[in-house]
């Protein structure tokens, strides 16, 4: 085997199976043609040396390689611009969260300053472990979307092919722009991941004794609803994995979308009308220092901002539903101009 053969091989064995005959071939007789130009310039035959020169500038095997490869990340720059801007929104809502719950157990407390030193140090683990399993969790979505989702016609809309004069154009009404569908199918796997693997997530978590608790915040009631929230969701990501494919909304996926939304106004009134989904009580609030009595009145606040919130799902819900109907049955006809020649 000569030099440049075995030059070729080292190449090969960093090359995909499926393509490595190929670009060895093309290497070995780009490099043959070379040298024979080399060697007339030189007006002598090729030798040994003149082979050792053409390969060291040619390049090391693993850049060429590198060159025939596509370019490995975790997160690729399409969807880095929305991958950074969920992680942004997800701190920021934890970070508001944690703020909330501290103020809470200190105002509705009596602690002193030790033990103010003692809950803040425990909220900052609380809330620094948090941001990791969030951080770690939207990673893990992101690059399980970087690798499903279809190469569509939004990779080329981004690379190529872009005129200044869609800075002027109207939207259409039926395109999807795809930040939408990859945020709604994040989210939905982060929910899908949080209620389903880390339940322990959703509560309050505190030292007694030395030992740790944990008070969960939604109560069997929840749970036991939680199997059709996860089909309602998972339909939901079949939904929006299906308008990246397309580009655009279809009659078909409108009335899917509809149904979607009856499902979950169904869900909400269940929810609303059966016992409290949520688990805590003042006397588990009591457990974290705070009073009885602002105890027994944060419960009653929380129970009513749960029923409102499940009303306003259910109202707004509706009248998307109605809406939606609307547009579908009285969409208005799109007259084309007539042209006389």
């Amino acid at each position: 085997m000569n030099l440049i053969d075995r030059y070729v091989t080292e190449i090969g064995k960093r090359l995909p199976r499926k393509t490595r005959a190929d670009i060895e071939t093309e290497i070995r007789s780009t490099l043959e043609d070379m040298l024979e130009e080399r060697a007339a310039s030189a007006g002598r035959p090729a030798d040994d040396e003149m082979v050792r020169e053409l390969l060291k500038e040619y390049g090391a095997p693993d850049k060429v390689a590198a060159t025939y490869l596509p370019e490995q990340y975790l997160i690729g720059p399409k969807l880095f611009p929305i991958f950074w801007l969920v992680l942004k929104i997800v701190g920021a809502v934890l970070t508001v969260l944690a703020i909330i719950g501290f103020g809470v157990r200190y105002g509705m407390s009596d602690m002193g300053i030790q033990a103010l030193g003692t809950q803040l140090a425990k909220s900052a683990l609380e809330y620094f472990g948090g941001i990791i399993t969030a951080f770690g969790n939207i990673v893990l979505i992101f690059a399980i979307l970087e690798r499903a989702l279809p190469k569509s016609e939004y990779e080329n809309e981004l690379t190529e092919g872009w005129d200044p004069a869609e800075l002027t154009k109207e939207p259409e009404p039926d395109d999807v722009r795809i930040w939408e569908p990859i945020m709604a199918i994040a989210f939905t796997l982060l929910g899908l991941l949080v209620f389903n693997l880390y339940p322990q997530a959703i509560g309050i978590g505190f030292l007694s004794n030395g030992q740790w608790t944990f008070i969960p915040a939604l109560s069997e009631a929840f749970f036991r609803m939680l199997p059709w929230l996860n089909i309602a969701w998972i339909l939901g990501i079949v939904l929006q994995v299906a308008l990246l494919r397309q580009g655009r909304w279809t009659p078909l996926t409108r009335w899917f979308d509809i149904g979607l939304k009856i499902v979950g106004i169904v869900i909400a009134y269940v929810l609303l009308k059966g016992p409290s989904i949520l688990a805590l009580t003042a006397a588990d609030l009591t457990k974290v220092s705070i009073e009885a009595s602002a105890a027994t009145t944060l419960v009653i606040l929380l129970n009513q901002m749960m029923t409102i919130a499940l009303v306003i799902a259910v109202v707004v819900g509706g009248i998307e539903v109605l809406r939606s109907v609307y547009k579908l049955l009285f969409k208005p006809v799109q007259l084309k101009p007539i042209v006389i020649k």
